[in-house]
Protein backbone atom coordinates (compact mmCIF):
# COMPACT_ATOMS: atom_id res chain seq x y z
CA UNK A 1 0.00 0.00 0.00
CA UNK A 2 1.40 3.44 -0.94
CA UNK A 3 2.60 5.22 2.20
CA UNK A 4 3.14 8.68 0.73
CA UNK A 5 1.39 11.20 -1.48
CA UNK A 6 4.05 10.64 -4.15
CA UNK A 7 3.48 6.87 -4.18
CA UNK A 8 -0.29 7.33 -4.41
CA UNK A 9 0.11 9.86 -7.24
CA UNK A 10 2.39 7.45 -9.11
CA UNK A 11 -0.11 4.62 -8.70
CA UNK A 12 -2.94 6.73 -10.09
CA UNK A 13 -0.80 8.15 -12.89
CA UNK A 14 0.28 4.71 -14.10
CA UNK A 15 -3.30 3.48 -14.29
CA UNK A 16 -4.81 6.62 -15.77
CA UNK A 17 -2.25 6.95 -18.56
CA UNK A 18 -4.00 4.47 -20.92
CA UNK A 19 -7.29 6.35 -20.44
CA UNK A 20 -5.60 9.62 -21.33
CA UNK A 21 -4.04 7.94 -24.35
CA UNK A 22 -7.44 6.71 -25.52
CA UNK A 23 -9.26 10.01 -24.96
CA UNK A 24 -6.58 12.45 -26.11
CA UNK A 25 -4.06 10.56 -28.23
CA UNK A 26 -6.30 8.28 -30.22
CA UNK A 27 -5.15 4.98 -28.76
CA UNK A 28 -7.34 2.02 -29.67
CA UNK A 29 -9.38 0.71 -26.69
CA UNK A 30 -9.28 -2.89 -28.01
CA UNK A 31 -5.49 -2.63 -28.36
CA UNK A 32 -5.15 -1.46 -24.75
CA UNK A 33 -7.45 -4.24 -23.57
CA UNK A 34 -5.40 -6.84 -25.41
CA UNK A 35 -2.22 -5.50 -23.78
CA UNK A 36 -3.94 -5.82 -20.38
CA UNK A 37 -4.79 -9.43 -21.17
CA UNK A 38 -1.17 -10.17 -22.11
CA UNK A 39 0.08 -8.51 -18.92
CA UNK A 40 -2.39 -10.47 -16.77
CA UNK A 41 -1.64 -13.76 -18.52
CA UNK A 42 2.11 -13.34 -18.07
CA UNK A 43 1.53 -12.15 -14.51
CA UNK A 44 -0.30 -15.35 -13.58
CA UNK A 45 2.31 -17.50 -15.32
CA UNK A 46 5.14 -15.63 -13.62
CA UNK A 47 3.51 -16.10 -10.22
CA UNK A 48 3.21 -19.83 -10.75
CA UNK A 49 6.90 -19.97 -11.68
CA UNK A 50 7.87 -17.88 -8.65
CA UNK A 51 5.84 -20.15 -6.38
CA UNK A 52 7.72 -23.16 -7.73
CA UNK A 53 11.07 -21.43 -7.30
CA UNK A 54 10.54 -19.80 -3.89
CA UNK A 55 7.86 -21.83 -2.09
CA UNK A 56 7.07 -25.34 -3.29
CA UNK A 57 10.18 -26.44 -5.17
CA UNK A 58 9.92 -29.59 -7.30
CA UNK A 59 7.65 -32.59 -6.72
CA UNK A 60 9.91 -33.63 -3.84
CA UNK A 61 9.88 -30.19 -2.19
CA UNK A 62 13.45 -29.56 -3.24
CA UNK A 63 14.78 -26.41 -4.98
CA UNK A 64 14.47 -26.57 -8.77
CA UNK A 65 17.98 -27.14 -10.08
CA UNK A 66 19.49 -28.78 -13.12
CA UNK A 67 18.40 -28.92 -16.75
CA UNK A 68 15.98 -31.84 -16.25
CA UNK A 69 14.06 -30.23 -13.39
CA UNK A 70 13.88 -26.88 -15.11
CA UNK A 71 12.65 -28.51 -18.33
CA UNK A 72 9.87 -30.27 -16.42
CA UNK A 73 8.94 -27.03 -14.68
CA UNK A 74 8.81 -25.07 -17.94
CA UNK A 75 6.79 -27.77 -19.72
CA UNK A 76 4.31 -27.85 -16.83
CA UNK A 77 4.08 -24.06 -16.93
CA UNK A 78 3.39 -24.09 -20.68
CA UNK A 79 0.62 -26.66 -20.25
CA UNK A 80 -0.91 -24.69 -17.39
CA UNK A 81 -0.67 -21.51 -19.46
CA UNK A 82 -2.56 -23.13 -22.32
CA UNK A 83 -5.31 -24.13 -19.89
CA UNK A 84 -5.45 -20.67 -18.31
CA UNK A 85 -5.50 -18.76 -21.60
CA UNK A 86 -9.08 -19.63 -22.54
CA UNK A 87 -10.91 -18.51 -19.36
CA UNK A 88 -8.73 -15.42 -19.09
CA UNK A 89 -9.59 -14.49 -22.67
CA UNK A 90 -13.37 -14.68 -22.16
CA UNK A 91 -13.81 -10.90 -21.76
CA UNK A 92 -11.98 -10.36 -25.04
CA UNK A 93 -14.00 -12.96 -26.97
CA UNK A 94 -17.32 -11.56 -25.72
CA UNK A 95 -16.45 -7.92 -26.43
CA UNK A 96 -14.56 -8.32 -29.71
CA UNK A 97 -16.61 -11.10 -31.27
CA UNK A 98 -15.77 -11.25 -34.96
CA UNK A 99 -15.06 -7.52 -35.29
CA UNK A 100 -12.66 -7.30 -38.27
CA UNK A 101 -11.08 -4.02 -37.15
CA UNK A 102 -10.01 -5.54 -33.84
CA UNK A 103 -8.53 -8.71 -35.29
CA UNK A 104 -6.76 -6.63 -37.94
CA UNK A 105 -4.63 -5.23 -35.11
CA UNK A 106 -2.62 -8.45 -35.19
CA UNK A 107 -1.51 -7.55 -38.71
CA UNK A 108 -0.32 -4.12 -37.60
CA UNK A 109 3.44 -4.05 -37.02
CA UNK A 110 3.20 -1.05 -34.72
CA UNK A 111 0.73 -2.84 -32.47
CA UNK A 112 2.78 -6.04 -32.47
CA UNK A 113 5.89 -4.05 -31.55
CA UNK A 114 4.02 -2.37 -28.68
CA UNK A 115 2.79 -5.79 -27.56
CA UNK A 116 6.36 -7.10 -27.58
CA UNK A 117 7.41 -4.17 -25.38
CA UNK A 118 4.50 -4.98 -23.05
CA UNK A 119 5.72 -8.58 -22.81
CA UNK A 120 9.24 -7.42 -22.02
CA UNK A 121 7.97 -5.09 -19.28
CA UNK A 122 5.80 -7.85 -17.78
CA UNK A 123 8.74 -10.26 -17.72
CA UNK A 124 10.93 -7.60 -16.15
CA UNK A 125 8.32 -7.09 -13.43
CA UNK A 126 8.44 -10.82 -12.71
CA UNK A 127 12.23 -10.67 -12.50
CA UNK A 128 12.04 -7.74 -10.07
CA UNK A 129 9.65 -9.68 -7.86
CA UNK A 130 12.05 -12.63 -7.95
CA UNK A 131 14.87 -10.37 -6.78
CA UNK A 132 12.67 -8.99 -4.01
CA UNK A 133 11.69 -12.46 -2.84
CA UNK A 134 15.33 -13.41 -2.40
CA UNK A 135 15.58 -10.75 0.32
CA UNK A 136 12.38 -11.69 2.19
CA UNK A 137 11.22 -14.52 4.41
CA UNK A 138 7.48 -14.19 3.68
CA UNK A 139 7.52 -15.39 0.07
CA UNK A 140 4.18 -17.19 0.32
CA UNK A 141 2.42 -14.14 1.75
CA UNK A 142 3.72 -11.78 -0.93
CA UNK A 143 2.94 -14.16 -3.80
CA UNK A 144 -0.54 -14.90 -2.46
CA UNK A 145 -1.27 -11.20 -2.20
CA UNK A 146 -0.19 -10.66 -5.78
CA UNK A 147 -2.24 -13.63 -6.95
CA UNK A 148 -5.40 -12.31 -5.29
CA UNK A 149 -4.71 -8.86 -6.74
CA UNK A 150 -4.50 -10.18 -10.31
CA UNK A 151 -7.51 -12.46 -9.84
CA UNK A 152 -9.68 -9.74 -8.28
CA UNK A 153 -8.85 -7.23 -11.02
CA UNK A 154 -9.67 -9.63 -13.82
CA UNK A 155 -12.75 -10.92 -12.00
CA UNK A 156 -14.11 -7.37 -11.82
CA UNK A 157 -13.86 -7.14 -15.61
CA UNK A 158 -15.40 -10.58 -16.03
CA UNK A 159 -18.41 -9.67 -13.88
CA UNK A 160 -18.93 -6.48 -15.88
CA UNK A 161 -18.73 -8.45 -19.10
CA UNK A 162 -21.22 -11.21 -18.16
CA UNK A 163 -23.90 -8.64 -17.28
CA UNK A 164 -24.37 -8.26 -21.03
CA UNK A 165 -24.14 -4.46 -21.01
CA UNK A 166 -20.47 -4.22 -21.98
CA UNK A 167 -20.71 -6.52 -25.04
CA UNK A 168 -23.82 -4.62 -26.14
CA UNK A 169 -21.78 -1.43 -26.35
CA UNK A 170 -19.68 -2.82 -29.17
CA UNK A 171 -15.94 -3.55 -29.47
CA UNK A 172 -14.68 0.03 -29.14
CA UNK A 173 -16.92 1.44 -26.41
CA UNK A 174 -17.14 -1.90 -24.62
CA UNK A 175 -13.35 -2.18 -24.55
CA UNK A 176 -13.10 1.36 -23.19
CA UNK A 177 -15.48 0.51 -20.33
CA UNK A 178 -13.39 -2.55 -19.47
CA UNK A 179 -10.21 -0.47 -19.55
CA UNK A 180 -11.81 1.96 -17.08
CA UNK A 181 -12.83 -0.93 -14.82
CA UNK A 182 -9.34 -2.41 -15.05
CA UNK A 183 -7.70 0.90 -14.09
CA UNK A 184 -10.11 1.53 -11.22
CA UNK A 185 -9.73 -2.03 -9.90
CA UNK A 186 -5.93 -1.75 -10.11
CA UNK A 187 -5.90 1.34 -7.90
CA UNK A 188 -8.55 0.07 -5.49
CA UNK A 189 -7.10 -3.40 -4.90
CA UNK A 190 -3.56 -2.02 -4.68
CA UNK A 191 -4.69 0.30 -1.89
CA UNK A 192 -6.83 -2.33 -0.15
CA UNK A 193 -5.25 -5.77 -0.78
CA UNK A 194 -7.34 -7.46 1.92
CA UNK A 195 -10.47 -6.55 -0.05
CA UNK A 196 -9.04 -8.25 -3.13
CA UNK A 197 -8.81 -11.46 -1.10
CA UNK A 198 -12.38 -11.11 0.15
CA UNK A 199 -13.62 -10.27 -3.35
CA UNK A 200 -12.13 -13.47 -4.77
CA UNK A 201 -12.76 -15.84 -1.84
CA UNK A 202 -15.95 -14.36 -0.38
CA UNK A 203 -16.58 -12.63 2.93
CA UNK A 204 -17.26 -15.91 4.77
CA UNK A 205 -14.07 -17.68 3.70
CA UNK A 206 -11.63 -18.73 6.38
CA UNK A 207 -8.47 -16.64 6.71
CA UNK A 208 -5.48 -17.83 4.70
CA UNK A 209 -2.73 -19.24 6.93
CA UNK A 210 0.89 -18.76 5.88
CA UNK A 211 4.05 -20.45 7.11
CA UNK A 212 4.99 -17.34 9.06
CA UNK A 213 1.66 -17.43 10.88
CA UNK A 214 2.19 -21.06 11.88
CA UNK A 215 5.71 -20.31 13.09
CA UNK A 216 4.44 -17.39 15.17
CA UNK A 217 1.75 -19.56 16.72
CA UNK A 218 4.24 -22.29 17.54
CA UNK A 219 6.64 -19.75 19.04
CA UNK A 220 3.79 -18.30 21.11
CA UNK A 221 2.80 -21.73 22.40
CA UNK A 222 6.43 -22.50 23.27
CA UNK A 223 6.72 -19.30 25.26
CA UNK A 224 3.45 -20.07 27.05
CA UNK A 225 4.72 -23.53 28.02
CA UNK A 226 8.00 -22.06 29.25
CA UNK A 227 6.16 -19.56 31.46
CA UNK A 228 3.89 -22.30 32.71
Amino acid sequence: MPRSVEALAALIAVNITPLVGILLLGWSPPAVLISYFVDTFLGFGGLVLLVMVHVTGDERDRPITGFKNWTKAVVGLVILGAIMALPLAFPLWFVFGDDPATWALFENRGFLSALAVQCAMSLYAIYRMHRELTTRSDDDRLLAGRLFFLAARWLAMFIAMVTGLVPALGPTLGSFVLVVIYAAASVYFELFPERAMRFVRGNDAKPVTFDGDLESKQAGKAKTREKG
